[in-house]
């Protein structure tokens, strides 16, 4: 059996929380031509720590030439709430003040560790919340269509932005994808055929990209 490759290509980790961010940000990344970074699966918002060790004990000599460990996580409907629940993971890894006291802000010694919630900052959402606008704009047309499906079943009037974001993009999708209306996000972003989707290029990826540009500087 061929033995796992250890060796640190770029002292960068971007540490998600499943594996349709992973494909986001690896899209996001090649399309936009960003630093790279090595992309990780956390497999939930709760096991950050866990994935941290795992990768430690898994890439020893990539893990301990990390520079800079960047978190993305989502706010949900929490914002606070989540970011606290991330910070108190970082902390259990590397020790009682090692985690960010705010988002996008960046701690000092090495590793340098930040964390990004999604759509960004307090805001509440997630992933899904941030392809919303590039969903929208890429066909116009379906696009006003389902803002007038989700008015004329009130779920404009929820008061829950983070619900209201996957299922404008969940309703969204299943239409334009008529050969798979339940298509995965992570397809959207991983199969050349969906890139037209949720462009990449659009505008409100913009924070993101220069966001990950400045961490790698």
């Amino acid at each position: 059996m061929a033995e796992k490759e250890d060796k640190p290509k770029f002292p960068r980790l971007l540490l998600c929380e499943g594996p349709e961010d992973c494909f986001f940000f690896h899209r996001l990344i090649e399309q936009r031509r960003l630093p790279d970074f090595h992309i990780w699966d956390a497999q939930g918002n709760r096991n950050f720590a866990g994935a941290l060790r795992a990768y430690r004990i898994e890439y020893p000599r990539t893990f301990a030439q990390f520079g800079r460990i960047l978190i993305v996580a989502d706010n949900d409907d929490t914002p606070e709430v989540n970011f606290q629940a991330v910070r108190v993971q970082v902390e259990q890894v590397f020790g009682a003040g090692s985690a960010p006291t705010a988002s996008r802000v960046r701690t000092t010694g090495k590793p340098s560790i930040a964390i990004m919630m999604m759509p960004w900052d307090k805001r509440e959402g997630h992933l899904e919340r941030l392809c919303l606008d590039s969903a929208h704009w890429a066909d116009r047309i379906n696009g006003e269509k389902t803002d007038h499906y989700l008015a004329t079943v009130l779920a404009d009037k929820w008061r829950s932005e983070s619900r209201f974001g996957k299922a404008w993009l969940r309703a969204n999708l299943a239409v334009r994808c008529a050969s798979d209306p339940f298509i995965p996000l992570g397809k959207v972003f991983r199969e050349p055929k969906h890139y037209h989707l949720v462009p990449v290029a659009h505008n409100s990826f913009k924070p993101i990209a220069d966001y990950l540009t400045d961490f790698a500087s």
